[in-house]
């Protein structure tokens, strides 16, 4: 009973463990240098602290080994420091717990190179030859390795061979200069695979085997100089000894070049050419053993030419450093920098540190010629560097606000001081300046050549260099010469017994006064009015045609004329039109078409967009204007366009013709021919009918004529009068670019009021030629008054024939419809009062045709830049997809040229139908042919022969070829004063 009361407390007083292990260590295998981990964990880890002892040691953290949380860490194990036994430990402090899990250890394996050693004899001098050697291989590890032993690459079977895996060695029972060579072991276990990384070379010295006692050299030698090799063998009896170049014998290479082999072995070359470079070998040959051979190269010393001169820019106080370019040559040259014929030293604030040249920090002084020098047995070579300190712009004269006269030279000023001597560089509205008509001299002044009214912008110029720059602005404003805007066409026409009027207009520095003047002095009639520059005439007449002249003129600027011819026309109408008909195939087709007219109008005839070689195959035009067209057929079938006009206008009406297939009975057919005899006797009847009228009434006109004193004219019945037997003036038509349908009239109005543009926003800068519809012109238009001002290009309609105003128009709703970026834009139209205005965009560099000949020029102050073959494809791909949006917008544009092509200053290509050929291209031609009056279509092919002479195109064809380009029947001699203009090698004819 009393023990029982004892054991009792014992029992009460142990607590029971807060927490135990649930991962104790294990000992595993490991390999050596890798990692590994021993995991120690409890069940409950909080306030618990861990800790490892190490063969009863603490173990302490280090980078290789660590406490992960209760895990110990291994990144690189050991097979030193990590042999033995660990064991965790976990403790709590709250509690005084301590508890420990068993020992454990690592299972370490690992492998270890080492060096192939001689085990027997204990020294290299004691190998003899048949002596027995023995190698050992100190490859070591755990689990104990495998070993393999290999000669020179080639691996050893222990069939030929003694071998001891277990002592690791490997013994060659009767050595001898057979076994020479280089062993190493090889071992491998579960770790991997090793070599001995000192390997065991034998060499058992048989005197009959060559030994080297002299080795040849690698030589480098100038050319033409002499190379010697030395080469000796010792052995018993004495070697022999030949020498090889590129494997090949010298002895076979002794009749390109003189060789010298010396009884000692050494071989002589007197003189060194480039084909004597290369790989000798000198190989000796001994009564035993293979041959030995020793190599030595033969190279002519040279050395590369070193870069030009070169020039750097620094800024003051900056790191600077300059590398010198090492030249290739044999040897390898030597390199050094050189600055006022001294040695540039290794230290300092300017030094030379390896091929580098170093400033720091670089100073004004330090401006200067450096150069590198690189020398060797060839030469010596130099490369020479200025250095120049940059210092930052000074001010010597800025730009100032200048007021220019249009017309003149302008300069605007930007001189600065620096060294280096500054960049400048100009812009207009912060945009650099292009425009070939700036010229920047190298003391920074801008010359402006021919200042135009557009010229008025804020200019700024920037002078820079290494070290900075500035910056300067002024304003130039134009002052504005007395011009005509537009100038009054040189040839006007107006329509009799209709109300007509003349414009002029003129701007200049002041309002000018304009006023209309007789040019023979005569006082222009009561009835004429005169308001503010337009010459009204209320009912035109007779006495109204003349020389009129145009004086515009103010107070500063004096004055300007411009002459106007008068002529008072009766406009051009048809008495007969032609009528849709249908005919069969391999009958004849009668198109009437007569006209009236003062001057009386000439006909032609077109199909679709080709006009007609009358009088000629089976087509002919008949003395009345009608078209008859012989055996027809199906081809035959299509439009055609009866055109008349005269010097003042042009008129045009169509019709339809149908071609079908005769597939009737024989009656039909006797039928048809039956009618259409009928019809063509009626025809005659009728055309001798009119003959005999017209005769009659030309005898009548000449009887009257004859009374009064006038002229005799003579008149025909397709309306032409005839002077003197000669016809006065002869049409033919330029259709503009257009293929408007007429059902699109009633929607012009709406589109056309969207584009309406104010003419007193408009302002003209100056005139740019005559188009097919008046003059063109080049203005600034201002959108709205807080808006700046816009160069654009102005086609002006001055002609009042409907046919004109009519192809206007279709040419702007054309321009409306299209929009991309090689076409020229339609901006606006001004409706206001006429002439009427249409609105496109400009380009700085006018027309292609125009860009092109000046481009070609000679006159240096106007030539500009010519273009690239990349340019000239970029223009041609740009026109070509103009082209394409017309083509897919159902447009044909019939007139696609230079002069038709707008560039810009960026060669950007816009197509426009300016048609300037008229005034711009042609007027050469119309200085030569005063007697005929134009309208404003073009006649191409009627002036090609004064072409020819101003072109030279055609200089080598004759007279008779030239002509034979012309339809017949059209051409003829014309003899009148023009041969008193030009040479008598230019014939005079007329359509």
């Amino acid at each position: 009973m009393p023990v029982l009361c004892f054991l009792l407390p014992i029992v009460i007083l142990v607590p029971a463990a807060s927490f135990s292990f649930t991962k104790e260590p294990k000992s595993q295998d490991a390999l050596h240098g890798r990692s590994a981990m021993l995991r120690c964990e409890v069940n409950d880890p909080q306030g618990v602290i861990y800790s490892w002892k190490h063969n009863g040691e603490k173990v302490t953290d280090s980078e290789r080994r660590f406490l992960e949380g209760g895990n110990l860490k291994f990144t690189a194990i050991d097979r030193t420091l990590d042999s033995g036994n660990f064991q965790c430990f976990a403790s709590k402090n709250s509690t005084g717990e301590e508890y420990h899990t068993g020992e454990t250890s690592f299972n370490i394996k690992w492998l270890e190179s080492g060096m192939v050693s001689l085990k027997s004899p204990e020294s290299e001098a004691e190998i003899q030859s048949s002596s027995q050697v023995v190698l050992q291989c100190n490859i070591d590890g755990h689990p104990r390795p495998t070993n393999r032993w290999h000669k020179d690459g080639a691996l050893l079977s222990e069939k030929s061979y003694k071998i001891n895996n277990k002592d690791r060695t490997l013994t060659l029972l009767n050595a001898s200069p057979d076994d020479n060579g280089v062993y190493y072991c090889c071992a491998k276990n579960a770790v991997g695979h090793a070599c001995s990384n000192d390997n065991f070379t034998l060499n058992i010295i048989d005197k009959s085997f060559p030994q080297p006692v002299v080795k040849p050299d690698d030589l480098v030698v100038m050319r033409n100089e002499e190379a010697l090799f030395h080469c000796q063998f010792t052995a018993e009896p004495l070697p022999t000894i030949e020498w090889y170049h590129e494997n090949e014998p010298v002895a076979n290479k002794s009749r390109y070049y003189t060789l010298i082999q010396f009884a000692n072995g050494s071989l002589l070359i007197t003189q060194v050419k480039q084909r004597n470079t290369g790989l000798y070998k000198c190989v000796a040959q001994g009564p035993r053993g293979p041959p030995v051979s020793l190599e030595a190269s033969l190279r002519i010393a040279e050395i590369e030419e070193m870069m030009p001169k070169q020039s750097r820019v620094f800024t003051a106080d900056s790191l600077e450093q300059v590398t010198c370019r090492v030249p290739h040559g044999h040897p390898e040259p030597e390199v050094w920098w050189e600055h006022a014929g001294q040695r540039v030293p290794a230290e300092g604030r300017v030094h030379q540190d390896g091929l580098d040249l170093i400033f720091w920090p670089i100073r004004g002084e330090d401006s200067g010629t450096y150069t590198c020098f690189a020398q060797n047995k060839a030469g010596q070579r130099k490369q020479e560097l200025t250095v120049t300190v940059a210092t930052k712009p000074e001010w010597i004269q800025k730009p100032t606000d200048s007021q220019l006269e249009e017309g003149h030279a302008g300069y605007l000023h930007c001189h600065t001081l620096a060294t280096p001597e500054p960049e400048v560089t100009w812009y207009r509205n912060m945009q650099p300046i292009s425009d070939v008509r700036f010229k920047l001299f190298s003391n920074g002044t801008l010359r402006i050549n021919n200042v135009e009214v557009y010229d008025g912008h804020l200019y700024s110029c920037e002078s820079k260099t290494e070290a900075g720059k500035l910056n300067a602005q002024a304003r130039v404003y134009v002052l504005e010469r007395l011009k005509f805007t537009p100038t009054p066409q040189a040839y006007q026409c107006l329509e009799l017994n209709k109300e007509g009027h003349l414009q002029c207009s003129a701007k200049g520095q002041q309002t000018p006064t304009i006023r209309w003047l007789r040019t023979d002095g005569s006082d222009i009639p009561a009835w004429v009015e005169q308001k503010g520059g337009t010459l009204h005439f209320s009912t035109v007449t007779r006495a109204d045609a003349g020389n009129y002249t145009c004086l515009a003129s103010n107070s500063q600027q004096g004055e300007i004329r411009a002459v106007v011819q008068l002529t008072v026309a009766v406009y051009v109408a048809f008495k007969l039109k032609p009528e849709n008909m249908t005919v069969y195939q391999g009958h004849t087709a009668v198109l009437h078409c007569q006209a009236t007219g003062d001057p009386p109008p000439f006909i032609q005839w077109k199909k679709k967009d080709k006009f007609l070689e009358a009088d000629k195959s089976r087509f002919q035009k008949m003395p009345n204007g009608s078209l008859v067209v012989h055996d027809v057929s199906t081809e035959d079938t299509g439009s055609y366009t009866c055109i008349a006009g005269n010097s003042c206008n042009i008129a045009h009406t169509s019709a339809e013709l149908y071609v079908v297939d005769d597939e009737k009975t024989p009656y039909k057919m006797i039928q048809t021919i039956g009618l259409s005899v009928g019809a063509a006797v009626a025809y005659i009847i009728i055309v001798l009918g009119l003959m005999f009228y017209c005769k009659q009434r030309r005898n009548a006109k000449r009887v009257q004529k004859g009374q009064d004193g006038d002229e005799r004219e003579l008149e025909c019945l397709n309306g032409d009068v005839q002077q003197n037997g000669h016809t006065t003036a002869e049409i033919q038509e330029e259709v503009a670019l257009t293929n408007m349908a007429a059902s699109g009239i009633n929607k012009r109005h709406s589109s056309h009021d969207k584009l309406h543009f104010p003419r007193n926003n408009l302002h003209t800068i100056t005139t740019l030629g005559k188009g097919e519809f008046g003059e063109v012109l080049l203005a600034k238009a201002k959108a709205a008054e807080d808006e700046e001002e816009t160069v654009v290009l102005v086609k002006s309609l001055q002609a009042r024939d409907e046919q004109m105003q009519l192809d206007f128009r279709r040419e702007c709703d054309m321009f409306a419809k299209l929009s991309h970026a090689n076409l020229a834009r339609l901006l606006g139209i001004c409706r206001e009062v006429e002439p009427h205005y249409m609105i496109l965009e400009y380009t700085d560099m006018g027309d292609l045709k125009q860009y092109l000949r000046v481009s070609k020029s000679k006159d240096e102050k106007v030539k500009v830049q010519p273009l690239s073959t990349k340019q000239k494809v970029s223009v041609c791909l740009q026109v070509a997809r103009g082209m394409e949006h017309l083509s897919n917008q159902r447009f044909v544009h019939k007139d696609l040229a230079a002069r038709n092509c707008l560039i810009s200053s960026k060669r950007q290509i816009k197509v426009s139908a300016l048609g300037l050929s008229k005034d711009v291209y042609n007027r050469y031609i119309l200085q030569r042919l005063p007697f005929i009056k134009f309208t404003n279509k073009t006649w191409s092919y009627a002036f090609l022969f004064c072409e020819t002479q101003k072109e030279n195109l055609y200089a080598a064809l004759s007279h008779s070829s030239c002509s034979g380009v012309l339809p017949k029947g059209q051409s003829s001699h014309h003899k009148s004063a023009l041969y008193s203009q030009s040479s008598k090698a230019i014939p005079k004819f007329k359509l």
